[in-house]
């Protein structure tokens, strides 16, 4: 079994409930945040492998790109974990601007079922 651990920082119930369910059964530590706010916290605090990130997070005063700055270039501090963006964001410009901010990978939302989020995080965490 896998214990490396994971960060789910999604403002979405559901969506935060299948991801963890799904990366637990996969054999991960899954821990979740539901803000931007939350997510720092926890990632100042605990060591995480790999962090999921939704880009739109309305509530709070860390959206996920500020989130992405703060984790990329303030490595001792976030113990530089991956971070791969979880977003339905499509936009070229967007895309860039995440992968010039260090983002470690980007995946579509609604174009992954439950079991290619699994495969496309262990890709990930096997590269690093």
């Amino acid at each position: 079994m896998d214990k490396r651990k994971i960060l789910v920082v999604e403002d979405e119930v559901y969506l935060v409930e299948l991801y963890t369910e799904i990366l637990q059964k996969a054999g991960y530590q899954v821990s979740s945040a539901y803000t931007g706010d939350e997510g720092i916290k926890l990632a100042e605090q605990e060591k995480f492998d790999l962090i999921l990130l939704d880009l739109m997070l309305p509530s709070g005063t860390i959206n996920g790109t500020y989130f992405l700055h703060l984790v990329k270039t303030d490595t001792e501090k976030y113990h530089n974990p991956l971070v791969v963006v979880l977003t339905n964001l499509t936009s070229e410009v967007i895309v860039k601007d995440i992968f010039s901010q260090k983002a470690d990978g980007f995946l579509m939302k609604t174009e992954l079922t439950p079991e290619q989020i699994v495969k496309e995080v262990a890709n990930y965490l096997n590269k690093s």
